[in-house]
């Protein structure tokens, strides 16, 4: 009997600490366990408040990735499916984010989607990446660095995204 009740609290013991690390649930997690400490859930795309890397080469763009104070989205200029509250932009959406205290207008050139709400034959990369606008719709600068999707070039009818096309020289 003193045996059994040793490798019980045993038991009891071990279930108890693992219980401390798994984020909050009762019964014993893994130590692999993945996101333990996920604050927010998986979105779709970009919306309020994410931030995005400039890869073209304007000053204002390269002096925000180079401070460390990225640009993050403000506002999607998107009417569909979700509510106007809280829209989620995807590949070639125009977005208003806020770069080093300016407003600017940027299209999406890469976005990094849930693995969730992949869709087939649109590529995902591993950063959210925007190309900024001036006050006329312009791009700010005169070159695209890093590759963009090919899926953007169905979308060469539109002038902007067809400016924005012209300065990029790689697409996957």
């Amino acid at each position: 009997m003193n045996y059994l009740s040793r490798s019980l609290c045993k038991v009891n013991n071990f279930v108890w600490t693992n219980c401390l690390n798994a984020s909050g649930r009762w019964y014993p997690q893994p130590e692999y366990e993945l996101s333990k400490h996920r604050t927010r859930t998986p979105h779709p795309g970009i919306h309020r408040r994410t931030r995005c890397i400039v890869i073209d080469n304007s000053a204002l763009g390269k002096e925000a990735n180079n401070s460390g104070k990225l640009a993050y989205c403000i506002h999607v200029y998107k009417h569909g499916k979700r509510p106007k509250h809280m829209p989620h932009a995807t590949l070639g959406d125009k977005i208003l984010v806020a770069v080093q205290g300016q407003m600017r207008k940027a299209y999406v050139l890469g976005a990094n989607t849930h693995v969730h709400y992949r869709k087939h034959g649109i590529p995902s990369t591993d950063t959210n990446n925007i190309a900024l606008l001036d006050e006329e719709g312009n791009p700010l600068g005169n070159r695209i660095i890093a590759p963009i999707p090919a899926h953007l070039l169905k979308n060469r009818d539109k002038t902007q995204m067809s400016k924005i096309l012209a300065l990029a020289t790689k697409y996957i």
